[in-house]
C-alpha cells in the first residue's frame, strides 16, 4: 500500500520526537549517560560531517550549474576587469565578487573615493586581495598596504597582484598587521584612504588619537557589534568631530536580487538568484564612511 509523501513525513517526525523523549528520560541518569556520551558524540561527529559533505557537493552542483555566469574577471561593479586567478574567496562568498556586486551597499561611497588622490591606501583584513589590487588598479600613483594576519589572504592577494600587473614592490606592500602606532606613523598632512575589516579589532585600532592624528583622512570601516557589542556607537562618537559620517546598512540576502540589476541573473529563478547573491553574513552588519569636515 502506498503511504502519502505527507502523512509519511508526520509519522517520521512523530516518530523522532518519542525517540528524542525517550533517549533525554533514558540518560538524565548521569551513571547511564557516562555509557551513552561516547556513542552519541560519535554519531554526532558523523552526523555533522555528512551534512558538511552533503552541503559541500551541493554548492558543487550549484556552482557547475551556474558557471557560465561567470568567468575569470570581475564583470561588473567597481573593480570591473579585476582578474581573478582562483575560483576561491576567504572569509566571503565569492560569486558576488565574481559578478561584480559584492558589498553593493558601498558603490556610491567608492564613487565618491575614486573621485580623490590618496598618498596611500591601506586595505587592513584584505582576505584574497580583492579590495587591496582593485584599489591598485584605480589609483596607480598612491602606495597600496594590503594587511592580513592570515599567512594564507597574504599569498593569495600577491597571486591576484601579480595576475593583475601589479608587483609587491614599494608601491603596493603586502604586509601582517596594522597597528594604531602604524597609523600614527602616517603623514598627516597627506590624505590616506583607510578601508578596514578586521572583525572587531576597529574599537582598538581607530583610537582618538589616530582619529585626529588622520584628521584629513578617508575611512570606510565595516562594524561588528555581533562581536564587539556597541563598536558603531563608540566609532561614530569617535569620529564625530572631525568627520562627517555616513552609516550604510547591510542588505539582508533575501532582499539583494531588488537592488542588483545585472541582466543575466534576472532571467534564472528567484531562489537561485537569492542564492547567487548572498553574502550569508551573520546578521544585518554596517559600515561608516567617514570624509573630513571641511573647514
Amino acid at each position: 500500500m502506498k503511504v502519502n509523501y505527507h502523512i509519511f513525513q508526520l509519522m517520521k517526525r512523530q516518530l523522532k520526537r518519542l525517540v528524542s523523549t525517550v533517549l533525554m528520560k533514558f540518560t538524565s541518569s548521569k551513571w547511564v549517560w557516562s555509557f551513552y556520551k561516547p556513542l552519541a558524540e560519535v554519531n554526532a561527529d558523523i552526523y555533522i560531517s555528512k551534512k558538511n559533505e552533503e552541503n559541500a557537493q551541493a554548492q558543487r552542483l550549484f556552482f557547475e550549474k551556474y558557471k557560465h555566469l561567470i568567468s575569470d574577471e570581475v564583470k561588473n561593479g567597481p573593480f570591473q576587469g579585476l582578474k581573478y586567478p582562483f575560483f576561491s574567496s576567504l572569509h566571503s562568498t565569492l560569486l558576488p565578487k565574481l559578478l561584480g556586486c559584492y558589498e553593493f551597499e558601498l558603490n556610491e561611497s567608492l564613487k565618491k573615493v575614486f573621485q580623490k588622490t590618496y598618498s596611500s591606501i591601506l586595505d587592513i583584513g584584505c582576505a584574497e586581495g580583492y579590495y587591496a589590487v582593485g584599489l591598485a588598479r584605480k589609483f596607480p600613483d598612491s602606495i597600496i598596504y594590503a594587511a592580513d594576519i592570515n599567512p594564507e589572504a597574504r599569498e593569495k592577494t600577491k597571486v591576484m597582484a601579480n595576475a593583475n600587473g601589479i608587483a609587491d614592490t614599494d608601491k603596493f606592500r603586502v604586509i601582517a598587521e596594522v597597528t594604531p602606532d602604524f597609523l600614527l606613523g602616517l603623514d598627516p598632512s597627506q590624505r590616506h584612504l583607510i578601508f578596514s575589516d578586521c572583525e572587531g579589532y576597529e574599537s582598538v585600532l581607530f583610537s582618538d588619537a589616530v582619529i585626529n592624528h588622520l584628521s584629513k583622512s578617508d575611512f570606510i570601516v565595516e562594524l561588528h557589534d555581533f562581536t564587539s557589542p556597541g563598536v558603531s556607537d563608540l566609532l561614530r562618537s569617535r569620529f564625530q568631530n572631525t568627520h562627517s559620517i555616513d552609516l550604510i546598512k547591510s542588505i539582508d540576502d533575501i532582499f539583494r536580487y531588488r537592488k542588483i540589476n545585472i541582466p543575466e541573473i534576472q532571467k534564472i529563478p528567484l531562489s537561485d538568484q537569492i542564492s547567487i547573491l548572498a553574502e550569508k553574513r551573520p546578521t544585518q552588519m554596517e559600515w561608516i564612511f567617514c570624509e573630513p569636515k571641511k573647514n
